[in-house]
């Protein structure tokens, strides 16, 4: 099935480059475009991924320990244990 699409002239001509250069047709090379767009935005640097963690190590001050309140009532001691 195909549809038509307006586009202006500005991007037809990108189109009709890149149809050129890589031997496909209009909607392949439209398929190549979207398919490129989409890919970028999911791939981070090495970089971007250490600075990333580094930032995270700042703001981690250890392990959380939870108070079992039930323990403290009882007079229950984790020392013992």
């Amino acid at each position: 099935m195909s549809r038509l699409i307006n586009v202006s002239d500005a991007v037809y001509e990108e189109l009709t480059v890149l149809k050129r250069a890589r031997n496909a047709s209009y909607s392949e090379a439209i398929l190549l475009l979207l398919q490129d767009r989409g890919a970028a935005k999911k791939i981070h640097t090495w970089k971007e991924m250490v600075d990333w963690m580094k930032k995270k190590d700042a703001k981690f001050h250890g392990k959380l320990e939870k108070t079992d309140h039930d323990l403290i009532a009882h007079g229950v001691s984790r020392d013992d244990s």
